[in-house]
């Protein structure tokens, strides 16, 4: 697994303040464009996204934002599979299929604090 170390954080704070400030200002980001910039500037291939966005789960400041990448980075607008889990405990739930996944994740992104 590809560890988000505090020298790899610092590299990308930029990157992750700019996103995380549009996310929470206007609800959305360009997830392709959060992943091209953050590839580019720690050096990684798309199989180190995954790891790096659970890493930025764990962090508050970033939950947000790596929750947001992790549904909306495939085209296909489908969850990786090896991602479920991680939005399955982020949303306090046993499973990605379980039949509180809507309400329950309604009510995580209902608590994002927004910015101005």
């Amino acid at each position: 697994m590809y560890t988000l170390t505090e020298p790899r954080l610092t590299e990308a704070k930029p990157i992750l303040e700019e996103f995380r400030t549009i996310l929470h200002s206007k609800g959305k980001i360009d997830a392709i464009k959060f992943e091209w910039r953050l590839r580019k500037c720690l050096d990684v291939g798309t199989s180190r996204m995954k790891d790096l966005a659970e890493g930025l789960s764990k962090i508050e400041r970033y939950r947000f934002l790596a929750v947001y990448y992790m549904e909306n980075s495939r085209e296909s607008k489908e969850i990786a599979p090896e991602l479920e889990g991680v939005l399955a405990r982020i949303y306090g739930i046993k499973s990605y299929h379980h039949p509180e996944l809507s309400s329950k994740r309604a009510a995580f992104w209902d608590s994002m604090p927004k910015e101005e």
